[in-house]
């Protein structure tokens, strides 16, 4: 038996985008996948939830979730979706929500007509409304029994303040949840899920389909966006908080700094420099804390875009008598780097660009990368730029890059475990942390 020969995969590109858009002022993209019978459709909503009415945060979510039980003209929407074979889901992030279908592509023109009810006109029954309400603070008490959440909910409370939304849960707490009206989802879904500054990407095998006929019962959806407020920014950087949880058997690390976002010339290097720290099974941070020492499954994180500017984000759950050792390591790792060699850039520049595709394997995937590059201004084209980028980014620059922009006066670290037992530790590490909690 002979072995295939090992050779450099043939070069891949994101899939084009066929743009056009309705009077309404709804931008449309289309993407044909020959061979993709399950096709997707997202809607990018425009939405920042800093315009959530402070008493009722949650209300974008809440919206979002209870959209598709019923329409005013189709209270059996549910049932007619799934004769369709189509499926809803989506998502209300930061600065907008996702919605988004999948259906058998030959099934599009129906499922569009259902998809465009859900869009139009929920009915938002007072029961259905409910229900939703009781889910999300279902899913608020799950997390917060859960240390690595409450850790990250600290750690996004210390970085932005709760003054500020994103220092809040991001689907609100029981008291907000339990105060949204009925009133304040309908002008939720009055003011923000409107045509107007909205982006609907469709891909999946189009052969044979007109997309004018496609979009026909989306051209009757009207409506003007109300003003937002602008995304806040990181107001200040407390350094380390100790999260006090007693009876927690590990000890939660997670790590924020912020850096330079998508369009800032260091921004690939930034990537790749994350990669080799933490983003990695062979990651250098993995190798140390996991397969050195013994302290820890895994370390997981790196660089990833933000609304504004980006971050790096690193977790880990450790032992608690491992966790003021492990955190000064990590420290020292982010701080006082060895410097990134050749063949490390080499390595991590080969890895993300050659096992993109299979990040694109299907219409829904490169739905939500489109849709997430949309949301903030960018066309998708940026993936294959920011590929070339990564190609042809060389070790100097990612330690240069590294060096300007990772900085010990900006790394925010939130330390979740049994504060008692922890505190020592971390003191004669020299590691000063904020109790909470």
């Amino acid at each position: 038996m002979i072995r295939p020969a090992i050779v450099e995969p043939r070069p891949w590109h994101f899939p084009k985008l066929l743009r056009s858009s309705l009077d309404s002022g709804l931008e449309l993209a289309f993407i044909n996948l020959p061979g993709q019978a399950l096709a997707s459709v997202e809607l990018v909503l425009p939405g920042p939830l800093e315009a959530e009415p402070r008493e009722m945060e949650g209300v974008a979510t809440v919206v979002l979730h209870s959209c598709d039980e019923a329409t005013i003209t189709l209270p059996d929407i549910v049932e007619r979706l799934e004769l369709q074979g189509a499926a809803m889901l989506g998502k209300s992030t930061w600065g907008y929500t996702r919605l988004g279908l999948s259906a058998p592509a030959r099934r599009l023109p129906k499922a569009l007509e259902l998809f465009a009810s859900v869009v139009r006109e929920p009915a938002f029954d007072e029961s259905d409304l409910a229900h939703h309400v009781e889910t999300q603070i279902a899913a608020w008490k799950t997390r917060m029994a859960s240390p690595t959440a409450v850790t990250r909910e600290s750690l996004n409370a210390s970085l932005f303040g709760l003054e500020q939304r994103e220092g809040r849960p991001l689907a609100g707490s029981p008291e907000t949840l339990e105060a949204i009206t009925r009133e304040a989802v309908r002008e939720w879904h009055e003011h923000m899920w409107v045509p107007e500054g909205s982006t609907l990407i469709l891909a999946g095998d189009l052969n044979g389909l007109d997309t004018e006929e496609l979009m026909a019962p989306l051209e009757t959806w009207q409506g003007k966006r109300a003003p937002a407020p602008p995304p806040q920014g990181i107001p200040g950087r407390p350094g380390i908080v100790l999260v006090d949880l007693p009876q927690a058997a590990q000890t939660v690390v997670q790590v924020f700094v912020p850096t330079p976002g998508r369009r800032d010339p260091d921004w690939a290097a930034l990537k790749l420099g994350g990669h080799i720290m933490c983003g990695a099974f062979a990651s250098r941070l993995n190798l140390e804390l996991r397969e050195r020492l013994g302290y820890t499954y895994g370390v997981s994180g790196g660089v990833s875009a933000r609304r504004t500017g980006g971050s790096l984000v690193l977790a880990t759950a450790l032992n608690n008598n491992s966790a003021a050792d492990a955190t000064a390591r990590i420290l020292d790792a982010l701080l006082s780097p060895s410097p990134f060699t050749d063949g490390e850039v080499r390595d991590a520049a080969r890895y993300l660009v050659q096992a993109s595709p299979l990040q694109y394997e299907t219409a829904a995937d490169v739905t939500v990368q489109a849709a997430a590059l949309i949301a903030v201004g960018l066309d998708p084209s940026f993936v294959d730029h920011h590929h070339t980028a990564l190609a042809n980014t060389t070790a100097e620059q990612v330690n240069a890059a590294w060096r300007a922009n990772i900085c010990p006066e900006d790394v925010t670290i939130a330390i979740g475990g049994p504060a008692k037992f922890l505190e020592p530790g971390l003191q004669a590490a020299g590691i000063q942390a904020t109790l909470i909690g």
